[in-house]
C-alpha cells in the first residue's frame, strides 16, 4: 500500500540530492571562490561562502526535511491524508531547494569575484515549480494511501 510512497520518497530525495551536487560541481571551474549566496534588495551580493560549505548546508537541510516528512507520512503522525501532505511538502521543499542551488550557481557563473555577481533572476519561477511539485507530491501521496479495490469489503482494515 505504501510501497509507491516509499519509492517516491527515496527516489525524490536521492534525485534532488544528486542534482544539488551535480549541477554546481559540473561547472565548479567557472565559479568564483567563494560564491555569492545572498543578495540585498538592491541586487548586490551580501554574503559569500565556499561552494563546498554552501552545498553541504543545502544538502543537510534537504535530508533533514525529507527525513522528517517521511516519518510524518509513514508514521501516522498526520492522521488524515498524511501521505498526501508529506508528498506535497517533499515536492515543494525539494524543488525549491534544488532551484535555489541552480539559480545561485547560474548567477555565479564566470564571475571574477563574488562581489561582481548580481541577484539571480527567476526566483518567481521557483514558486511556480514549487506549487507544481507540491501538487504532484499530493497526488502521489493520495494514490499511495488508497486501498486496493479487493480490500474494500465489509470490515476491511485500512
Amino acid at each position: 500500500m505504501r510501497r509507491r510512497y516509499l519509492w517516491f520518497v527515496g527516489g525524490w530525495t536521492l534525485l534532488v540530492a544528486l542534482l544539488m551536487l551535480a549541477v554546481p560541481m559540473a561547472v565548479s571551474s567557472r565559479l568564483p571562490d567563494p560564491i555569492a549566496v545572498e543578495w540585498t534588495f538592491s541586487g548586490a551580493p551580501e554574503d559569500s561562502s565556499p561552494l563546498r560549505d554552501f552545498l553541504f548546508g543545502k544538502l543537510v537541510w534537504w535530508l533533514v526535511v525529507a527525513a522528517v516528512w517521511s516519518v510524518f507520512g509513514l508514521g501516522g503522525v498526520l492522521q488524515r491524508r498524511g501521505l498526501a501532505w508529506a508528498g506535497a511538502a517533499l515536492g515543494v521543499f525539494g524543488s525549491t531547494m534544488l532551484g535555489t542551488v541552480v539559480l545561485t550557481t547560474v548567477a555565479n557563473l564566470d564571475a571574477p569575484s563574488f562581489r561582481d555577481v548580481v541577484d539571480p533572476p527567476g526566483s518567481g519561477w521557483l514558486l511556480l515549480a514549487g506549487a507544481l511539485a507540491g501538487w504532484l507530491g499530493w497526488r502521489l501521496g493520495s494514490r499511495s494511501a488508497e486501498v486496493p479495490p479487493t480490500d474494500r469489503g465489509v470490515g476491511a482494515v485500512r
